[in-house]
């Protein structure tokens, strides 16, 4: 409710300010009936005064216990103007602040937290023109939505204009004694009462607690209570450094608190616990049990909110609407379930947050990983032996060849649109992902370089946005643009899109620091392109033994997944030692292929080189040779 002493306010008369203010203290009392009839009183000499009409709704809703949200928001936007998709957002008045706050709280619980912080960074534009009370509030509630939207430094700054302008005293909020000095001037607390500035004193400790540990402040002092509030952040403090082990055991204490439930406080402590445990497990590499944590939060998220649907209008009160956090615990558990290599398990919890994250290219890069894999794994199903049967018997017996890999060609009546695990749609993925980075890094690139360190505090650059993960910062967004580009350019290969695989790959050549297994990989699909458009004398020089030889171990070794079997350089070398040798027989160059066959030693190319063999036999008219190695390879079929 809007404070009553404002500076500019429509003319009143005694009587009128005395039901003003009378209005106020009861509605201080939680008294909404008796307030909801006094502001009635007013209305009848001030029918047309937007801040009576405003309280007037706010109390209705609160008589309503928060569930008429829909009547609720509907005033607010009468008083805002503020109507579907908001772009930008101009607060003209500082008497409609109030409202512009309100409206925000409800996009905030309705799931749009970007929509809220766009309307609640407008009403700091007059910061040092709001009072205390609606400060006090407002203020808190934007820092509540920079840390939620992954803007941890807009929200420092924040959080020390709060602390200089209502006189907050940090070393006393974060100290356990109460007797030393007071958190808060006493000029400046004139206006709430002794319980409502001890529920601020609580929310301010634990907002500035959470927006230092977002800060890289690890380590800070954190009260030592039993609570769960303060064990998940000082959870939180040990997973930030390292401490995975004190980090669980701290989760796993009993509090001393009672349980926070969605029913009294909009969120639910079991399923923020059983996700955070999750991604402890995640951090470990122990992705089975990090699976089960969050297979356990979704268990405890649906229990807690399946009562409180959006659908259900006024069936819930507000703060239980939106209290789920099915989204964010989709995306880790599609992350563990992908390092399970269970892709298609990971592609369905993926696309559930495509809905609300849909300009994150991690995301987009995740999906087409899904895709990639599982792929991969039909593939890595089909026999790899030379010789794929026989045909007649004793000496009129025919062995059949295994047949070369054909382009994957999809079925014309189906849509490449609609989401599914195939390289078709991975592509689409790779390109909006692309799409994303090209549209971020010059923006990226000019904060990178800038040094100004005198901007103002809504506008100071937290890096490209990747809700519900952290934001990337030029280092981390060069790793996922090498990323991006190295699959784009394989899925483009394996479609028959070469010419394009091409010129991604070259993309990725042309990038600074440019990791060696990123190095292989474009040098790979360089080759592979140039070879199927019929240009094996380009394609040998991304194939040179020079390059190949100066391969290191230690990149592959410490990028390399379990699953990926080029983890060391003798693989390395030997996978591009096959490839020159494949390119050097297109040329008609035998003795360059041999030598380059005579180094391919490790076993990962092994099956490949026996096909390599036979056909070099063939070339050199050695039948013989052919049939010797083919009853070698298949002895079950002789």
């Amino acid at each position: 409710m809007a404070e009553t002493s404002s500076a500019k306010k429509p003319s009143l008369n005694d009587q009128e300010r005395d039901l003003e203010q009378q209005a106020f203290i009861e509605f201080q009392k939680a008294d909404y009936h008796a307030c909801y009839q006094t502001l009635q009183k007013l209305l009848k000499t001030q029918d047309s005064n937007p801040k009576v009409l405003h309280n007037r709704a706010v109390v209705e809703f609160y008589n309503s216990d928060l569930r008429r949200y829909d009547q609720f928001r509907s005033a607010m936007i009468q008083q805002t103007g503020l109507v579907g998709e908001i772009r930008t957002v101009e607060v003209k008045d500082r008497e409609s602040c109030a409202a512009y706050v309100n409206q925000a709280i409800v996009l905030y619980h309705f799931k749009q937290p970007l929509a809220a912080l766009k309307i609640m960074l407008a009403v700091m534009a007059h910061f040092d023109r709001l009072d205390d009370y609606l400060l006090r509030r407002a203020g808190i509630f934007t820092v509540h939505l920079l840390l939620d939207t992954n803007q941890p430094k807009k929200a420092n700054r924040l959080l020390g204009m709060l602390q200089n302008r209502l006189g907050i005293q940090v070393y006393a909020i974060l100290s356990d004694s109460d007797e030393d000095e007071p958190l808060i001037d006493n000029e400046s607390r004139k206006d709430i009462s002794e319980l409502q500035f001890e529920e601020f004193r609580k929310e301010f400790r634990l907002i500035l607690i959470r927006s230092n540990l977002l800060n890289g402040k690890k380590n800070m002092s954190i009260p030592l209570e039993d609570t769960s509030e303060y064990s998940i952040l000082k959870g939180h403090q040990y997973f930030l450094g390292n401490d995975y082990q004190m980090a669980a055991k701290e989760l796993s204490k009993q509090f001393t608190n009672e349980p926070v439930s969605v029913n009294r406080h909009g969120e639910d402590q079991n399923t923020i616990l059983a996700n955070n445990m999750g991604v402890i497990h995640f951090s470990v590499k122990h992705y089975a049990l990090a699976a089960r944590f969050f297979q356990q939060a979704l268990l405890f998220d649906k229990s807690a909110t399946e009562d409180t649907s959006t659908e259900r209008v006024e069936g819930s009160p507000l703060y239980c609407v939106g209290a789920t956090k099915r989204p964010e615990i989709l995306y880790n558990h599609g992350l563990a379930l992908l390092h399970l290599q269970r892709p298609k398990e990971a592609f369905e919890c993926m696309l559930i947050v495509l809905n609300s994250n849909h300009n994150n290219p991690r995301l987009w890069l995740r999906l087409a990983e899904c895709c990639i894999m599982v792929h991969r794994q039909e593939k890595q199903a089909q026999n790899t032996s030379i010789c794929h049967g026989t045909v007649g018997c004793g000496v009129h017996r025919k062995y059949v060849l295994n047949p070369s890999p054909k382009t994957a060609v999809p079925e014309g009546d189906q849509s490449l649109a609609i989401p599914a695990t195939t390289l078709e749609f991975g592509a689409l993925c790779l390109r909006n992902a692309v799409a994303l980075l090209e549209y971020h890094e010059p923006e990226l690139i000019r904060q990178t370089e800038s040094s100004d360190k005198t901007v103002a505090w809504d506008k100071v650059y937290e890096g490209v946005p990747c809700n519900p993960s952290l934001p990337m910062k030029l280092v981390s967004f060069n790793k996922l643009k090498c990323a991006v580009l190295a699959a784009y350019s394989y899925v483009l290969n394996t479609l028959g899109e070469y010419s394009l695989a091409l010129k991604y790959a070259k993309q990725m050549l042309t990038m600074k620091d440019l990791p060696q297994s990123y190095l292989l990989l474009s040098h790979m699909y360089a080759a592979e392109a140039l070879i199927m458009m019929n240009r094996p004398l380009e394609a040998i020089t991304y194939l040179e033994p020079k390059f190949i030889t100066e391969l290191a171990g230690d990149d592959f070794g410490m990028r390399a997944s379990p699953h990926w079997n080029i983890n060391s350089a003798d693989a390395a070398r030997s996978v591009m030692h096959y490839n020159r040798a494949v390119v050097s027989f297109l040329i008609g160059d035998y003795e360059q292929a041999k030598i380059a066959m005579s180094s391919c030693n490790h076993p990962l190319v092994m099956p490949y080189l026996k096909m390599l063999n036979v056909y070099q036999e063939l070339l050199l008219g050695n039948y013989d040779k052919v049939q010797l190695l083919i009853r070698y390879d298949t002895p079950h079929l002789i």
